[in-house]
């Protein structure tokens, strides 16, 4: 990518990661495993979920380090001294993510983060969450691009 802009950026940053989680998600609905040894026991079904999250953090990671800023920098708002939270509720006033989502969406990461041998069934819950949750991410952040596109700072690039 040739452009220096931070936005046109992001929105690439993002893009990539949202054509690969969304290629991840369509390929786990196609066949989803109907329990935690189904799973387990199909590499290839074992690949796609580690491609959807991690994908998943990918495009959180770039919403967060880079999309959040560089959208309040387009928009003029002076959020350098702002906590992470105050970004995120003018971003929700403005109306590019509700903030309770996407406290959501960490809470299911970092969910993902703890494993529990003893208990199948939760580790499969806390799974499933973490697909629902990256089929949503998936469509806040197409809202968001949307919402950006009249912007002359957007790049066709990021619809790939």
């Amino acid at each position: 990518m040739t452009d220096h802009n931070p936005l046109a950026t992001a929105l690439w940053e993002a893009g990539r990661h949202l054509a690969t989680l969304e290629s991840a998600l369509q390929d786990w609905h196609a066949a989803p495993p109907a329990n935690l040894l189904e799973l387990e026991t199909d590499p290839e079904t074992l690949r796609i979920l580690d491609q959807l999250l991690f994908r998943f953090s990918k495009l959180q990671d770039a919403l967060g380090s880079r999309l959040v800023p560089a959208t309040l920098a387009a928009l003029s708002e002076p959020f350098e001294d702002w906590p992470m939270i105050d970004r995120l509720n003018r971003l929700e006033k403005l109306g590019f993510i509700d903030v309770d989502n996407w406290l959501g969406w960490r809470e299911i990461r970092n969910r993902l983060a703890h494993e529990y041998p003893e208990q199948p069934e939760t580790r499969f819950a806390a799974i499933e969450s973490a697909i629902a949750a990256a089929a949503d991410l998936a469509a806040a952040y197409r809202a968001w691009r949307a919402k950006l596109k009249p912007s002359p700072c957007s790049d066709k690039s990021s619809d790939e």
